[in-house]
């Protein structure tokens, strides 16, 4: 498993409705995507955000910048961000207490 981390600043008063969009319109879009396992959403009120994406294999989430897919997602966010997000790539060596994988997303729903 790997997660792609992406870096990102927010407006401090777009945090609120760039959580709703990620929620609403990030996650359905990216649970189509192959090899997609999870995602979490980390922010600050004063517009800091990370966002720690999950997928099976590195072959699996290159193809998703590959395919522009990524790329889409961030521009949703254009009017948004300040800067350019920053992203990185980690293997996931240890993932204790973390279940499930897409169907997690609507369990707590």
């Amino acid at each position: 498993m790997v997660a792609r981390l992406t870096y990102v600043q927010v407006n401090p008063e777009d945090v609120e409705g760039s959580v709703r969009l990620f929620d609403e319109s990030v996650i359905p879009a990216a649970e189509e995507e192959e090899g997609f396992m999870g995602a979490l959403l980390l922010t600050r009120p004063d517009g800091r955000a990370v966002v720690i994406d999950l997928c099976d294999t590195i072959e699996h989430a290159r193809a998703n910048e590959r395919s522009g897919f990524y790329q889409r997602q961030v521009a949703k966010f254009a009017d948004k961000i300040t800067g350019a997000p920053h992203r990185e790539f980690f293997e996931v060596q240890v993932a204790k207490g973390v279940r499930g994988g897409p169907e997690l997303l609507h369990a707590i729903e």
